[in-house]
């Protein structure tokens, strides 16, 4: 695994590279709902209308396409609730990898149908368990005793740079640097990759998670 310690501006303009052309370069739109309860202007980044309806393809692809020719042969896994498994199965049939992917019971149907559409021949979604840790520890399993690569939902470096890239592209579309980036907290690797972003090229903005 990369160290996390190395996500940089840089390596998240390098992403922002990659996924040209891959991700949807999602709206940032006024909220007059939001901003008259906090007396302030507030913009939303519209990443549901990705085209796997989160950010979470923006990591999930930076990481699969960084992988050599012989190691992509080999499959990739993951453990996901829905949005990541998403991302992944998009990321590998645009790639030509295939994946399988393990998810808990408890996911909706509707996003089990969701990544099979998305990854088409390339991925195998497999329900495992009742919980999240139920659906890790089989990719885990997996990976080791296939040679697979465990694509992480957040922490490594190339997921990290490839949702960090959402900072850059907040900054460019609104056209000035804001008080304050308010961002969703569940792993932490959105936050961590506009964190790291912002810490470089704009450190007077306040990043709230």
């Amino acid at each position: 695994m990369h160290d996390i310690d190395t996500v940089t501006a840089a390596t998240i303009e390098k992403a922002a590279e990659r996924l040209a052309g891959v991700v949807t370069r999602t709206p940032l739109e006024p909220s007059a709902r939001l901003s008259s309860r906090v007396d302030a202007q507030v913009w939303v980044k519209r990443e549901d209308l990705q085209t796997v309806r989160s950010y979470k393809i923006r990591g999930a692809y930076n990481f699969i396409v960084q992988l050599d020719e012989a190691t992509r042969a080999l499959g990739v896994v993951c453990a996901s609730a829905g949005n990541h498994a998403q991302g992944v199965a998009y990321a590998c049939r645009r790639l030509g990898a295939n994946g399988r992917v393990y998810v808990p019971g408890t996911t909706p149907r509707q996003k089990r149908e969701r990544i099979a559409t998305l990854g088409g021949a390339h991925i195998e979604v497999i329900v495992v368990g009742e919980t999240y840790e139920d659906a890790f520890a089989a990719a885990n399993e997996d990976a080791q005793r296939t040679g697979a690569t465990l694509v992480p939902a957040f922490d490594d470096v190339r997921t990290v740079a490839g949702q960090g890239t959402v900072a850059s592209e907040v900054i460019e579309q609104l056209g000035f640097v804001p008080d304050v980036v308010v961002v969703p907290v569940g792993g932490g690797g959105l936050l961590a990759g506009v964190g790291s972003w912002l810490r470089e090229r704009h450190p007077d903005v306040r990043v709230v998670g």
